[in-house]
Parts: C-alpha cells; sequence; structure tokens
C-alpha cells in the first residue's frame, strides 16, 4: 500500500500532491481519522528529493490544518452543546456542572488547545470542544494555528532531513505516541487538580478571615495565579 502511495506521488502533478495534503490536513483537523503524520513526514522526504518545493508545501499543509481545525470549532458551536447537554443527562449529569466546565475551558483551554494540534490522535478532536465552550474565535483561532503550524513544520522538516529514511520517524511516532499522550494527560490532570485546591484553599481562607479582608485577600490571590 505505502509502496503504491510512494509512487503515486513521485509521478502525479505537484498542484495536486500540494492540494492533497491540504484536504487531508482539512480532513483529519476536523474530526476523520487519516493519518496526517505518515503524509507530511512522505511528502517532506519528496521535497528533499526535488520532486515538491518545501516552502509550498508547508503552507498548503498550514493552511489545511487551519481550516480544519476552524470547521470542528463551527461544528461544535453549532450543535455541539446541545449534543453534550443530552449525553450528560443520560449520565445525570447537571446542565449546571457542564456550564461550569465550559467556564473553565473558555479560561483555560487556550494550552489544551494549542497542546492538542502536536498530540497524535487527539488532534482530530481536539477543537470540537472549544466551539462547543464558545471559546472566543481569536484565542482559539491564535492557539490552534501556533499548534498546527509547529506539528506540520516539525514533520515536514523530520522528513527532508531523514529524506529516503522517513520511515523510521513513522515507526518513532508509533511506538511513543501513547506514553507521550499519558504524559500530557498527566500534565493536564495535575493542573486541573492544583488549581482546584488552591481556589479551595482561598475560599476557605475568605470564610476564616471574614467576608471583607477574605475578599480583598482572595482578589489578591485571584490576580496573582490569573484565576
Amino acid at each position: 500500500m505505502m509502496h503504491t502511495v510512494t509512487h503515486f506521488f513521485l509521478h502525479a502533478n505537484p498542484l495536486l500532491i500540494y492540494l492533497t495534503v491540504a484536504v487531508v490536513l482539512m480532513l483529519e483537523s476536523s474530526g476523520v481519522p487519516v493519518a496526517n503524520n505518515t503524509l507530511l513526514l512522505l511528502t517532506g522526504a519528496l521535497a528533499s528529493m526535488g520532486h515538491l518545493d518545501i516552502w509550498i508545501l508547508g503552507v498548503f499543509a498550514i493552511i489545511g490544518s487551519c481550516a480544519g481545525a476552524s470547521l470542528a470549532y463551527s461544528l461544535g458551536a453549532w450543535g455541539g452543546r446541545r449534543i453534550l447537554v443530552r449525553v450528560a443527562s443520560f449520565f445525570r449529569i447537571k446542565e449546571e456542572k457542564v456550564t461550569i466546565a465550559e467556564r473553565w475551558f473558555q479560561q483555560s483551554g487556550v494550552w489544551m488547545i494549542f497542546l492538542s494540534r502536536m498530540t497524535p490522535y487527539v488532534r482530530p478532536f481536539a477543537c470540537f470542544p472549544a466551539g462547543i465552550s464558545r471559546m472566543p474565535f481569536a484565542r482559539f483561532f491564535v492557539s490552534a494555528a501556533a499548534g498546527s503550524v509547529i506539528w506540520c513544520v516539525a514533520l515536514l522538516a523530520i522528513g527532508w532531513n531523514l529524506g529516503k529514511r522517513w520511515g523510521l520517524a513513522l515507526q518513532a511516532i508509533q511506538n511513543y505516541t501513547v506514553p507521550s499522550i499519558c504524559v500530557v494527560v498527566l500534565l493536564v490532570a495535575s493542573y486541573a487538580l492544583l488549581l482546584y485546591w488552591l481556589k479551595r484553599h482561598f475560599y476557605a481562607r475568605l470564610q476564616s478571615t471574614g467576608p471583607e479582608k477574605g475578599e480583598e485577600s482572595a482578589k489578591k490571590d485571584h490576580n496573582l495565579l490569573g484565576v
């Protein structure tokens, strides 16, 4: 299968390859499970052999990735919350808790979007929650675009530098993706637990020091934490 794809790319019109890269990246970023890492490594390798222009390839890849992320955001904003509330009610989760989660994502989800755009298997589904929570689109787009640029440029650069040995990078990604995802999940969970503990600690101080002094102290602590 891979030999057939490589043969096709070696003999196809470069413009067709650029468009293929853009479309595949767009589909993958909007939830369609296609392997973009293989495509980026392969086309990066072909560019090093003179079959493609690496700069044009990078532009098409980034445009496709950002377009797909924006499409996923739009789909989430259009009907995602309604579905989320229904699923939550099925598991007897109150809508108020869904709203709290959405507010937290609006405030702290920028880094999650940024990191997820560089995490295999998570990338295709990471942008829907941003739309569901109605994160400001400008903030979402900046974080999604930054992660997309790093991901596309990094994989194309690896394919370019490895050339005919680009399969080594693909094998490494397949072997180390799951441990990497576990580390990311652990870091996000640790951050959420730390933030929760700090908020509980500050509210406890608020109750113990009295309303007026406690409010002043809590405001100062919140300003220091940026929450």
